[in-house]
């Protein structure tokens, strides 16, 4: 028997009755949080995310709300009677996941280090480096043994994130990368730029800064003079540097219209890129040829790089097939 979870994604497995046990088992009373999961529920659960990562429910700062119930849907079609809440079992299991994943990513990033070659998901790696990763991470204990199947799904899920792409970093690694750039005075990338006040004004050197200010403090006296001269006194004549300030207003209005006008480009792009991302999925079904799982690896290999989905967007339909492809194939070599 097969069940669909939303649209375009499929499970086989048995019926309910066939999963009787469901993973109610529970920890001791009154321990609501803790639960154990079947293999069964865990391939929905992993189904069920992918699926929401390539429709585009997934940002920076996690997903859209509403996500926990459509998970808990998705099982309920197979397990009716199924216990499992959105809250605090399946955000207990997506928190396990996420850290399992950080530590693997850390894991295979080493040179030499993989998965078998038996094809069951279990880390390869000699008792060298396991000490290595046992003294820099501690949540690896235990993990050198362990098969990881979902390990291309999490890829997708807590992988690189479609709404700027750009690796969606750990809290912990986006903290070292800030500190980093700090300490370098390196500068973000311009995908990531968001202006300040600052921005608008236009680069000046201390001296520079230092003469405005002279200028200021000169105007002010000047005012002050004239305030104090007699009434039938004829008017003096303004001093050089209210024109050197009246010149410098006009520059900085007009750098200011310059710079407006390159944001408000910036933003626009921004937005077509990510509603191109939106729909990308939607442009991959209408592709014949590929099955669900490519269509699935597309999504991120496209999202990564906007030129790929500009590309994509802008090819004859007879012509995408074979793009598509070759961007497969080139992925999976470089695995």
């Amino acid at each position: 028997m097969s069940t669909s979870i939303g649209a375009g994604v499929t499970i086989r497995g048995g019926t309910s009755e066939d999963n009787n046990v469901s993973g109610r088992k529970k920890f001791r009373k009154g321990d609501r949080s803790r639960r154990i999961w079947i293999a069964r529920e865990e391939e929905i659960l992993a189904a069920s995310l992918v699926e929401l990562v390539a429709r585009g429910w997934k940002s920076d700062n996690g997903f859209r709300s509403g996500y926990l119930t459509k998970i808990e849907d998705n099982i309920r079609a197979e397990f009716p009677k199924s216990d499992i809440k959105g809250q605090p079992h399946i955000v207990s299991k997506i928190t396990a996941w996420k850290k399992n994943y950080t530590s693997l990513r850390g894991i295979l990033s080493r040179s030499g280090v993989g998965f078998n070659a038996d094809g069951d998901y279990k880390i390869d790696i000699n008792d060298d480096q396991w000490e290595q990763v046992m003294h820099a991470d501690k949540n690896a204990k235990g993990m050198r043994n362990k098969s990881w199947p979902f390990w291309e799904d999490w890829k997708s899920i807590f992988g690189k994130d479609r709404a700027t792409g750009v690796g969606g970093e750990d809290i912990e690694v986006a903290a070292a990368t800030l500190q980093t750039n700090r300490a370098s005075g390196s500068q973000c990338n311009e995908n990531n730029y968001l202006p300040t006040f600052e921005d608008f004004l236009p680069n000046q050197s201390p001296n520079e800064v230092e003469g405005m200010e002279n200028q200021h403090s000169s105007s002010a006296h000047t005012e002050h003079l004239v305030s104090n001269t007699k009434s039938h006194t004829q008017k003096r004549k303004a001093p050089a540097t209210d024109d050197a300030l009246m010149d410098f207003l006009g520059n900085l209005h007009a750098q200011t219209n310059a710079r407006l006008d390159v944001i408000a480009s910036r933003i626009g792009y921004e937005f077509d890129i990510g509603k191109a991302r939106q729909e990308v999925f939607d442009k991959l079904c209408d592709v014949d040829g590929l099955t669900l799982a490519q269509r699935y690896k597309l999504c991120s290999i496209l999202a990564d790089k906007p030129q790929r989905m500009e590309v994509f967007m802008g090819m004859k339909e007879h012509a995408k097939l074979g793009y598509l492809l070759m961007l497969f194939e080139e992925s999976r070599e470089a695995v």
